[in-house]
């Protein structure tokens, strides 16, 4: 695995990570802003082909 997909696949988990302890805290304003950053990191990692499905602990296990 490349630096940059590890990078990557480690943002994306910390995001996803972040995300749920809002959802958990109800907190609508920070869930709207880290589900754009996770749109945004899914982007870039669909558009330099990194598979992402793994990185974080939601649904599926990943954040994809």
């Amino acid at each position: 695995m490349s630096e940059f997909e590890a990078e990557l696949r480690a943002r994306i988990a910390d995001v996803d990570g972040e995300l749920e302890l809002m959802r958990q805290a109800f907190d609508d304003h920070s869930i709207e802003v880290l589900s754009g950053r996770l749109e945004n990191l899914l982007r870039i990692a669909e558009r330099h082909g990194v598979d992402v499905r793994h990185a974080g602990g939601g649904p599926g296990g990943g954040a994809v």
